[in-house]
């Protein structure tokens, strides 16, 4: 019989032994084919208009996806190889040389890896579908997703897989090498050290994350965020960062020895022999214990975050877009042909219109920071911002001094400062300062202009000197809903007479983008932290799992001196729980610091999202305990 087909043998006849291996490397290719056959569906780079962010989005999380599967699939194989130490230190016994077992491996490795990518890169071709039609929903396009598979992606996800399931071989074939055949045979009979609780270390670890935390809620108009800006926020990370490492080698180590010196609770029931347990593994634990509990932080963070900016999508764009229509007025006969379209649509009537008269004048802006040194200005006179602001519902208007101007809201994410007030800007070789900046914003945000009013006097002197042009304003209702009357419009009024582009700019139009760009964000975002939450969760499970082989002589004593099925149970889950809470111990109050100063900074309600984020994530969490719990049981009881 050849090493090749004795390595068919051995997985058909422990099938199910193998299958710990096989359905992490099925689960990995499952994902990584469908998200990449996503990036390569031609229906959706051709309907979405935020085409330059759809591949730009789709390429970065597939290498994050890569990430993940390549790590996702060593740590699993190395469960699995280190499961199965007794098993090839029984080949060396019956006299198979180490080249051989070596070889025997690779193949292994090789045909479940070849089977998994066919049985992985069908079922992706086959949920390809689904999750494009939950992505054309998500973007609120108004197309039927087909079924198409992409010839990139097939060549992508075997070029990527080889490569990973060819690196976990030779992984395994130097694995044989490194060990000697007493270490293969006594694996699991190494023992770990106490990890020595630190009470200094684990004041050190609460001060660093008070730190962390008071940092992340300090308005960002104080002193220390002016002076030193970004540098802050990053501070405060690293300082969560190692607060949150210290956190896990140290605290719990300390509430460990605090309820060993209880002795009501300690020795109450099975609790000694969870405590204990937990004293001497805990250190084997740390490290993927504390890399759980920083990527449940951001992922956690990254999907409040976006399920936010989807759920205040409407008012984010109202705000940046008071008005329902915005475009210069050419002539009379186009504007008369724009109103006869609104009025004819039927659903869409004008709540107000209006008629604004603007010099277009180029501004120097340096002083202000914000824009480049020269840009298009949108000047209004005074009277023509009064009679439009209270149109608009604003009737707290001051009048504009001499030489003094008033700006508006540029789309500044941070709505805790005020970046114009005092600072002067040049136009036409008259400096004005900045009088008052309004939170509000009088037009639509466009990048072509910024809009600035002056009062009535310089506006008339610098009137002589530059070019006056009209605005028509709309506002109408149902505006979310304008795709038919926006494309009318947009024929007869994006050009001017000249064919050049014009300011044009209404409400839908940016709704349209925004929940084409928070879509496509939600898609990735979600599918990204279900999959790193997937992934957490599967380290900690095959971890436990790991112990739960070197635990069977433990266990079986205990089952000797009596102890019944039921206590091992109770003991079991005791000892598991804690393992399982700790990273979330963290991250829940790390996202939420991160969350909360998020919210504070954009002003935006993100408290239901991130909570609901929360609730998921804990659900996912207890089902990964409840089947850790019952595998580890059925291991230790083998």
């Amino acid at each position: 019989m050849t090493l090749f087909s004795l390595a068919k043998k051995n997985i058909k006849t422990n099938t199910k032994q193998y299958m710990l291996y096989f359905y992490p490397m099925v689960f990995s290719i499952v994902i990584y084919f469908t998200f990449v056959s996503l990036q390569y569906n031609n229906q959706i780079s051709e309907s979405a208009t935020v085409l330059g962010k759809v591949q730009p989005a789709f390429m970065s999380a597939s290498v994050l996806l890569l990430l993940f599967s390549a790590i996702f699939i060593w740590y699993s194989n190395d469960f699995f190889i280190r499961k199965r130490k007794k098993e090839v230190a029984l080949y060396s016994l019956f006299g198979m040389r180490k080249k051989q077992i070596a070889r025997l491996l690779f193949y292994e490795n090789l045909i479940m890896g070849c089977v998994a990518l066919g049985i992985g890169m069908a079922i992706g071709a086959l949920l390809s579908k689904l999750f494009a039609m939950l992505l054309i929903k998500l973007m609120g396009f108004s197309i039927i997703a087909n079924f198409e598979v992409a010839p990139e992606a097939i060549i992508q996800t075997l070029i990527v897989f080889m490569a990973i399931i060819v690196v976990t071989s030779f992984h395994n074939y130097r694995i044989i090498y490194r060990y000697t055949l007493l270490d293969l045979l006594k694996a699991d009979k190494q023992g770990e050290k106490q990890l020595k609780a630190s009470k200094l270390a684990a004041l050190g670890s609460l001060f660093a994350l008070g730190i962390g935390y008071y940092l992340l809620l300090q308005p960002s108009n104080t002193t220390i965020y002016k002076e030193y800006g970004f540098t802050v926020v990053l501070f405060s990370l690293f300082m969560i960062l190692i607060g949150s490492f210290l956190f896990i080698r140290s605290v719990f180590s300390v509430l460990l020895e605090i309820v060993m010196k209880m002795g009501g609770a300690y020795y109450k029931g099975t609790n000694l022999i969870s405590v204990s347990h937990l004293r001497f593994r805990m250190k084997g634990n740390m490290l993927i214990l504390a890399m759980i509990a920083l990527l449940s932080t951001v992922t956690l963070f990254a999907l409040g975050a976006i399920f936010s900016l989807h759920h205040n999508l409407t008012t984010i764009v109202e705000e940046q877009n008071p008005l329902s229509l915005m475009y210069i007025s050419q002539n009379t006969e186009t504007d008369k042909q724009i109103a006869t379209l609104i009025n004819d649509s039927g659903e869409h009537q004008i709540i107000f219109s209006d008629r604004v008269e603007y010099l277009q004048v180029e501004g120097d802006l340096s002083e202000t920071k914000r824009w480049p040194d020269q840009f298009p200005i949108i000047l209004l006179s005074e009277n023509e911002y009064y009679r439009l602001a209270k149109k608009m519902g604003n009737n707290e208007i001051e009048s504009i001094g001499k030489d003094q101007a008033i700006v508006f809201n540029d789309g500044n994410m941070n709505q805790n400062t005020d970046p114009y007030t005092g600072k002067s800007i040049s136009i036409m070789d008259h400096h004005v300062s900045i009088q008052k900046y309004e939170e509000k914003m009088l037009l639509n945000q466009t990048y072509y202009a910024f809009p600035v009013v002056i009062n009535d006097t310089l506006y008339r002197q610098l009137k002589k000197h530059a070019i006056v042009k009209e605005m028509q304003l709309y506002k109408l209702k149902n505006d979310k809903s304008m795709d038919t009357l926006i494309k009318a419009i947009e024929n007869a009024a994006l050009k001017d007479i000249n064919g050049h582009p014009i300011i044009f700019s209404s409400f839908f139009l940016q709704y349209q983008k925004g929940v084409q760009t928070y879509g496509l964000l939600i898609f990735i975002g979600a599918f990204l932290g279900i999959v790193f939450l997937l992934a957490t969760g599967s380290m900690l499970h095959y971890k436990q799992l790991t112990e739960a082989i070197a635990d069977q002589g433990r266990y079986q004593v205990l089952k000797n001196i009596g102890m019944s099925r039921k206590q091992i149970q109770v003991t079991i889950a005791k000892q598991l729980l804690p393992v399982f809470l700790l990273p979330l111990v963290l991250a829940i109050p790390n996202s939420s610091f991160l969350i909360t100063a998020l919210a504070r900074f954009s002003k935006m309600n993100m408290l239901l999202p991130f909570l609901s984020t929360i609730a998921i994530y804990m659900t996912i969490y207890f089902i990964y305990y409840l089947i850790t719990l019952r595998k580890y049981y059925t291991i230790v009881n083998q």
